[in-house]
């Protein structure tokens, strides 16, 4: 055979396998995809050293249950008699009693009061002065209207004039007369207030006058030398604002002390 037939065999058998692998294999598209990375070893739990030493010495331990699974009961004959019971317990005291020939003899008992004899008292007696000292029930005045005997009272049926009688009729009633009161204090109060009122008007004297101008003048100065200190560049509209600000409050004072010199009668308002 020549080299070009032995090329040719191994093409087929090399597409043969690929063929078969094609058509018969057990892989799955899911299976493809990549998988999340596999989770780190867990670090080894710890164990103390002391415990196999404690299984070595073999340390009986103290067994415990949850008590008899039936109670046992007593027999017929051991039934709980009297004062067998729980009860509530014996308080008892440490204290001691010492007995010795020096302390006094016991008092005797004195003898019990006599009680007070109630004075008797004759009832029939007292029902008898009751009876004859209460007055009888006063008799309300009835109207008959009719034949077959038909009773009203008269007081509130208006066959008798009732309220035209009374000791009030015709008179303010409290309530206003005590309300009137009332409105004529706040009144004569109101007034007082206005008679005895202080004028608001207040004359000042010389002292306060002078007092008053030097401290106009004061805060000029003090005004003029903050002024004179500003930059001669105001290039900037804070600067402006300033500064107009000043001239404003510097002409106020001005006029101020002019008014305080040319008057000298000045009157204060409260």
């Amino acid at each position: 055979m020549s080299n070009s037939t032995h090329k040719h065999n191994g093409l087929l058998r090399t597409y043969a396998i690929a063929l078969q692998e094609i058509i018969q294999h057990n892989e799955v598209i899911y299976t493809i995809l990549d998988k999340p990375p596999p989770e780190p070893p867990k670090t080894p739990r710890y164990q103390s050293q002391l415990e196999k030493q404690l299984k070595e010495m073999k340390i009986p331990k103290q067994r415990r249950t949850f008590g008899y699974a039936e109670t046992p009961l007593n027999p017929p004959d051991n039934f709980l008699k009297k004062g067998e019971g729980i009860g509530q317990p014996i308080k008892t005291s440490d204290h001691k009693c010492f007995v010795s020939g020096n302390l006094p003899p016991v008092p005797k008992r004195s003898a019990m009061p006599k009680k007070q004899e109630k004075p008797k008292v004759n009832f029939r007696v007292l029902n008898i002065k009751k009876a004859i000292k209460t007055k009888p029930k006063p008799l309300e005045p009835r109207l008959v209207d009719t034949r077959d005997g038909h009773i009203k009272k008269i007081k509130g049926s208006g066959e008798v004039p009732e309220y035209c009688l009374r000791k009030d009729f015709g008179q303010m009633p409290a309530y206003l007369v005590k309300r009137n009161r009332k409105i004529q204090r706040d009144l004569d109060r109101i007034k007082y207030a206005e008679e005895h009122k202080e004028s608001l008007c207040k004359l000042i004297n010389e002292q306060e006058r002078q007092a008053l101008l030097k401290d106009l003048k004061y805060n000029w100065q003090l005004m003029q030398k903050a002024f004179l200190q500003l930059p001669m560049l105001t290039d900037t509209i804070p600067k402006i604002l300033k500064k107009t600000k000043m001239e404003q409050e510097l002409r106020q004072l001005e006029k101020d002390i002019a008014l305080v010199e040319s008057n000298p009668y000045i009157y204060v308002y409260d």
